[in-house]
């Protein structure tokens, strides 16, 4: 699997979440404008400071989408992006955008699942697909009399998209770890497992 790839494959999640975030916060700036014609008569109530939220995303992860994530980072209303000498990145944002960012960032790998699970031809054994709320840990259910071992480009993609909410979710990059399980979807067993601390460049570069 090369590496490029697996920066794809980030690139694309967070450019649906971001995006996304983004065509919220117009449509709120749409129906904010409506209601300004008698506002000039009316005093403005003072605005709640909102806390700022800093997360980092490591190297690993950023890869070479640093100018995608700039520019859709800040469209979706992260305040500051800052490059670090070792590479990572570290993002500011509101409460608020933090917060709808990581929902997104849900629902692009809700859309990525279904992807894998229609693809038949590829997959034929997959029943489905779950993840637990801090995206930690996926069991991917299979048919048992057809599963044929564990499959490498499906195992990285969900290494990648849960290690990379977790960052955003603000887990240190040494406690980055996301497991992959199959199982057998009659049973529940656990037929093969992995996580991502097995993940390396050496294998992305394959």
């Amino acid at each position: 699997m090369k590496k490029k790839l697996i920066a794809v494959l980030m690139i694309a999640v967070l450019t649906l979440s971001l995006a996304a975030c983004q065509g919220k916060d117009d449509s709120k700036d749409t129906s904010k404008k409506e209601k300004t014609e008698d506002s000039s008569e009316k005093k403005a109530a003072p605005k709640k400071e909102q806390k700022t939220v800093e997360i980092t995303l490591p190297a690993s992860l950023v890869g070479d989408s640093e100018a995608t994530l700039d520019e859709e980072a800040k469209a979706a209303g992260v305040t500051e992006v800052t490059k670090n000498e070792d590479g990572s990145v570290t993002l500011k944002m509101t409460e608020e955008a933090h917060q709808n960012l990581l929902n997104e960032i849900k629902t692009g790998i809700d859309e990525s699942i279904q992807e894998i699970l229609q693809d038949k031809e590829n997959y034929p054994s997959f029943d489905s697909i779950t993840y637990n709320d801090e995206v930690t840990e996926f069991d991917v259910n299979v048919d048992a009399s057809v599963y044929g071992g564990l499959e490498s480009f499906v195992v990285i993609a969900l290494y990648v998209e849960g290690n990379m909410y977790q960052s955003l979710n603000a887990v240190p990059e040494d406690q980055l770890k996301t497991i992959v399980n199959f199982k057998n979807k009659d049973t529940g067993e656990v037929i093969e497992s992995g996580d991502s601390t097995a993940m390396d460049d050496s294998a992305l570069s394959e």
